[in-house]
Order: C-alpha cells, then sequence, then structure tokens
C-alpha cells in the first residue's frame, strides 16, 4: 500500500473544499428538486382540469376494470 504525507494545512484545505463542493451540490439539488416538482403539479392539474370540464358537460366513462381507469388517466 503506497502512503503519502500531506501537510496538515494542505489536508484542511482538501477537507474544506469537499464540505464547500457538497454544500453546493446539495443547494443545486434542491433547486432541481423544487423546479421539477412545480412542473409535476402544473402537469397534475391540468389532467385535473381536463377531467373537470368534461364532467360539467356532461360527459361520462365507463370502465372495466383498474387498468382502464389508468390508461384514460395517462390519456389526458
Amino acid at each position: 500500500m503506497n502512503m503519502i504525507t500531506l501537510p496538515k494545512i494542505e489536508y484542511l484545505n482538501m477537507h474544506k473544499t469537499q464540505k464547500e463542493l457538497k454544500q453546493r451540490l446539495d443547494c443545486v439539488e434542491k433547486m432541481l428538486m423544487d423546479f421539477t416538482k412545480d412542473e409535476v403539479v402544473s402537469a397534475r392539474a391540468n389532467k385535473l382540469n381536463k377531467i373537470s370540464s368534461s364532467m360539467d358537460k356532461g360527459v361520462g366513462a365507463k370502465f372495466a376494470n383498474a387498468q382502464e381507469v389508468k390508461n384514460y388517466l395517462n390519456n389526458l
């Protein structure tokens, strides 16, 4: 096993840099999750609006099983 020696200051600087990079990565991850959460919620709201408007017009749908319901919702 090869070993190298680092001065304590250099090691602490590396550790500090790693910590800062991890914090930045966590921040970017949080921003990305917040952005995608808004997108998913908007898409779901649009589907629900389509269903609501169809129901207001008196349009109904009958389903034989859960798979048909799932397909219907996915095709909105």
